[in-house]
């Protein structure tokens, strides 16, 4: 796999989770650079603007998320895995979401630098939006 170009971008993210029969909230649609819902049987999964998120509902974050540039061809192989496995190797946890043009990654805040540099260092061109500031690391 070639070097990838990931956009990363400034919200900040949440990954919320409702019962499997909730209808979609209002909320999920407020305005933002990602929104995504997920039904399964067992749950909705909701991935949107953190300042959105009412305080009584479950959800983590916050999150950064890289997108992959794209558009990529659908019958492409090793994307996700070319941009995991270093941040694996870092330690970095992840969440991933693939539209139908590009693959979305989601990792905690607290360590988007350590993500960017891992992804620079596996050769992988990162862009951040100007005046992007990064939060301090995850203290171990």
């Amino acid at each position: 796999m070639t070097a990838l170009t990931v956009h990363r971008h400034s919200e900040q993210l949440a990954v919320c989770r409702l019962a499997a029969d909730a209808p979609l909230p209002s909320w999920a649609a407020a305005p933002g650079r990602l929104r995504a819902a997920v039904r399964s049987t067992n749950e909705l999964s909701i991935v949107c603007a953190i300042a959105a998120v009412p305080s009584e509902v479950r959800h983590e974050g916050p999150f950064t998320a890289f997108e992959v540039a794209g558009p990529l061809d659908l019958g492409l192989t090793g994307v996700l895995a070319a941009l995991l496995a270093p941040l694996a190797a870092a330690g970095v946890s992840v969440l991933t979401l693939s539209t139908f043009d590009t693959d979305w990654i989601l990792v905690p805040s607290l360590q988007q630098a350590a993500a960017t540099r891992a992804l620079q260092r596996a050769g992988h061109d990162v862009d951040a939006p100007s005046g992007d500031e990064e939060p301090a690391e995850e203290s171990r």
